[in-house]
């Protein structure tokens, strides 16, 4: 018969609630309230211990009762049972993520977040609104002692025109858009421009694209959910950025847009959702200093800006959204749950000219003419 052995997890964080410990499974994503002797039992179970020599490690106490607190420490995934999938997982964890505790702390811990409902968010705006004074979305110069007044730019040369007319939109009309549109927003923001021989062992040529990377590891791969796009079946698609190319994973995805995105019902009209996936392995391979996490979800927003802007230039729409379930993203695009992460959601497509954020718009320049003559 074998002996069944025990270990604190390696994903596990303590804070404190007044005057009570709380312990965190920050990938498993549990917490419970963790007294003195399941907080002694955890400290104990370093290494993988025997579950008998921990009930026996104190003999003043009832062995019925220091069994019930190790029964519910392996409960809340704070002590793993070795051989089962909860100590594959945290070993795995304890492998490959190698930004300790803060990082991934935050990282894992964050993953299908709870989020408002559309009723709810309303209701919160309002009660934000009367309850709290607003926060001044913009900073003016007028406290400065000495004010240099910058000639207006030209919105009909160079790449502004495409930037001034990027709008995020949440009505779609549904209609596919051009194959080519699609095409250009992932070169822009995936596609390979050339490659860079740095003589590194390891690295030693570098993919270059047109939005930049840490170190140049380029972690991100881009999935797209197909819905209408000309010429092309709908489905889940991985685009190739070294081939420029689209690979078909799933035609008969069985999670609509608005199910990835949390509800966001409007998703399901677009003619395309790009998935921005971190590659959270290739940034760490290169960089051991948790700060590099930080980078990656910076890069997402490069990445992004330039999908909007060649979205723009086609005249289409395209909003980005960082609202979706990380659970279902998993499961869509089957991604390993540690070292692969949806970061970012941009949907492209034909906004509705009749939609609010067209119907609100005012350009700056009109409400400075219009300050001015009041």
């Amino acid at each position: 018969m074998s002996i069944v052995r025990l270990r604190r997890s390696r994903a596990l964080v303590i804070t404190f609630a007044n005057a009570t410990a709380v312990a965190h499974n920050f990938i498993t994503r549990q917490s419970g309230w963790c007294p003195a002797p399941g907080f002694d039992l955890l400290c104990r179970a370093d290494q993988w211990e025997p579950i008998g020599s921990l009930v026996s490690a104190w003999p003043t106490l009832d062995p019925g009762v220091v069994s019930q607190w190790i029964g519910y420490l392996v409960e809340r995934s704070f002590l793993v049972v070795e051989g089962t999938d909860a100590a594959a997982l945290d070993a795995e964890y304890e492998r490959v993520w190698q930004w300790g505790e803060v990082a991934g702390f935050y990282h894992f811990a964050l993953k299908d977040a709870p989020y408002m409902t559309t009723p709810q968010a309303a209701q919160w705006m309002e009660h934000r609104g009367r309850t709290a004074p607003a926060v001044p979305l913009y900073t003016t110069n007028s406290a400065c002692g000495h004010v240099i007044q910058l000639d207006s730019p030209d919105l009909q040369r160079g790449p502004l025109p495409a930037m001034a007319a990027r709008r995020s939109v949440r009505t779609f009309l549904r209609e596919p858009i051009p194959l080519a549109a699609l095409r250009d927003c992932l070169f822009a923001g995936f596609g390979v421009t050339g490659f860079l021989d740095t003589g590194i062992v390891g690295s030693r040529e570098l993919p270059l694209k047109m939005a930049p990377s840490g170190g140049g590891r380029n972690p991100y791969e881009a999935y797209v959910y197909v819905r209408r796009v000309e010429g092309v079946p709908a489905g889940i698609y991985h685009y190739s950025a070294a081939e420029h190319s689209l690979g078909l994973l799933d035609d008969t995805p069985s999670i609509a847009p608005a199910d990835l995105l949390i509800g966001q019902h409007w998703a399901d009209d677009c003619g395309a959702v790009i998935l921005l996936v971190a590659n959270f392995d290739r940034t760490m391979w290169k960089y051991p200093n948790a700060t590099a996490y930080r980078v990656v979800l910076l890069e997402a927003g490069h990445i992004a800006q330039n999908v909007a802007l060649a979205a723009a230039a086609h005249g289409l729409n395209s909003t980005p959204t960082a609202a979706f379930s990380d659970t279902l993203a998993h499961r869509l695009l089957r991604l390993a749950w540690i070292t692969q992460s949806l970061i970012y959601a941009i949907l492209i497509g034909k906004g509705d000219p009749r939609s609010f954020e067209y119907r609100q718009f005012k350009p700056h320049s009109r409400r400075t003419a219009d300050r001015a003559s009041g």
